[in-house]
């Protein structure tokens, strides 16, 4: 089973598969953006978009994509496999935390964006030095979208401010891809991606932040790099072009 969500939505997909109660894997593509989700009898047992698992990355997803495509593979029904939820409860889950992305969003426009803590002491002693909403989330033991609830009244109250930088700043990116797809409009930046210097540092020696974001989505999109995390980290960076956008 395959086809275009223009013609059915997801929600229509997710739930024929669930009503006849089938095993396998179900590829969704909105854009560049991937989700995987694999069923057991009508249930969702496990959801990636790419190297990033569960239900973090899951919810994260559009549940309502305008355009993609999706593709459904049988498979034989595992033994003794745990749903992620109930698959009703997990639908109006997914549905309950896309509307509190879009409103998260407003004011801090991915979870890789640093922020900083305008005096020390709790609630937002994990953001003193400037943090992203990912690493507060890991520091607090908690799911990223309670996290990113904690970081927009933070910024909502003026107790946290957003910092021109994302945690990706850090990567050290050797550009691996053929030239004959990038030179064109990334040629400069390849030839800064040797591995000397992190993002971050690149940035800051003028090249424009959108252009270096571009570089990577494209570059992810396309598995010209596969680093650990690149998963969120084309999640996050999707989110960043679509508020630049606007």
């Amino acid at each position: 089973m395959e086809g275009e969500l223009k013609a059915i939505s997801l929600t229509e997909v997710l739930e024929l598969v669930h009503a006849h109660r089938r095993s396998g894997v179900l590829e969704v593509r909105t854009g560049p953006l991937p989700l995987t989700l694999r069923f057991a009898l009508g249930e969702v047992v496990g959801a990636s978009i790419l190297d990033w698992e569960g239900l973090d990355a899951l919810f994260a997803f559009p549940l309502h994509p305008e355009e993609g495509v999706f593709r459904f593979v049988p498979t034989r029904s595992p033994e003794a496999t745990q749903a992620l939820m109930p698959f009703s409860v997990l639908l109006g889950e997914w549905a309950r935390v896309n509307d509190e992305w879009d409103r998260f969003r407003t004011l801090i426009d991915s979870p890789s964006r640093v922020l900083e803590a305008i005096r020390p002491g709790e609630p937002y002693g994990a953001f003193l030095g400037g943090k992203s909403v990912r690493a507060a989330a890991k520091a607090w033991g908690v799911p990223l979208i309670i996290a990113m609830e904690r970081a927009y009244m933070g910024v909502r109250e003026g107790d946290l401010y957003p910092l021109r930088r994302y945690s990706w700043f850090a990567l050290r990116i050797r550009h691996v891809g053929r030239k004959t797809k990038t030179l064109e409009e990334f040629g400069h930046l390849a030839a800064l991606l040797d591995g000397s210097r992190n993002l971050g540092e690149i940035v800051a020696e003028g090249v424009p932040l959108g252009l270096v974001r571009r570089y990577l989505i494209r570059a992810l999109a396309k598995e010209e790099l596969t680093p650990p995390g690149r998963g969120w980290l084309l999640r996050d960076l999707l989110w960043e072009a679509e508020k630049e956008a606007k």
